[in-house]
């Protein structure tokens, strides 16, 4: 669980808009913007937010995406930017103290009225670069190892900017930093059993837990591994 207590700093909503980018129209729902005041949730998103590709972005095990403000300041010094608002990485969420390398997949958290449960970390999309306007962000994003976390509604409720983020139940496995590396990078030494314990968590997203076994099959293995009897 993490040391450091959490806190709810920005509440972030957006309606799908098409893009022109990059000689493409494209429809994302990226564009968050902070709003005050309380916000209602749903079992599939906050109100006033919808995702443009629900089926990818969006659902119950996706109905909110939470980022940690204390990366902003390394993301400005990063890219050399210092416009980086509360959303400008598509999150609902905007949370100080939320720590990748403690937080774990089934733990909760009770922000107001509403509880939600981790389900899993953001993989990076081409948005991305189209946010930043900036190819290699999506790159980057991957190789910082800090992908926030997507959220499953386990009560609705409603919250708002100002709102103390406390742990209600302890999640299980690996972290979620452990996992994003271990799925990022599947053949590096250790990935496989860090997956393979990550599939065991019944809180998982399981269109993640999709991608983690096409991971496990595909990465480098050690002479003598079968894969059919482990996946």
């Amino acid at each position: 669980m993490p040391q450091n207590p959490m806190q709810l700093l920005a509440v972030c909503v957006a309606e799908p808009r098409e893009v022109a980018y990059r000689g493409k129209t494209v429809r994302s729902s990226i564009w968050k913007k902070a709003v005050d005041g309380p916000v209602a949730t749903t079992r599939l998103n906050l109100d006033g937010d919808r995702q443009a590709t629900a089926v990818i972005h969006g659902g119950v095990n996706k109905a909110a995406y939470a980022y940690s403000h204390d990366h902003y300041d390394w993301w400005q010094r990063q890219l050399q930017r210092t416009d980086l608002d509360p959303g400008m990485f598509g999150e609902n969420l905007v949370i100080s103290g939320l720590d990748e390398a403690r937080c774990q997949v089934g733990e909760q958290w009770q922000i107001g009225s509403v509880r939600y449960a981790i389900t899993g970390p953001r993989i990076p999309c081409a948005n991305l670069a189209m946010k930043f306007n900036d190819r290699e962000v999506p790159q980057r994003f991957t190789e910082s190892a800090r992908p926030g976390v997507y959220l499953r509604v386990v009560q609705t409720g409603s919250l708002q900017a100002g709102d103390d983020v406390t742990v209600h139940a302890a999640g299980a496995g690996p972290t979620i930093q452990q996992m994003y590396r271990a799925y990022t990078h599947p053949g590096e030494p250790g990935s496989s059993a860090i997956l393979q314990q990550t599939l065991a968590n019944p809180w998982l997203d399981p269109e993640f837990a999709r991608g983690i076994k096409k991971r496990i099959k595909t990465a480098p293995q050690p002479a003598g591994v079968n894969l059919e009897t482990q996946v």
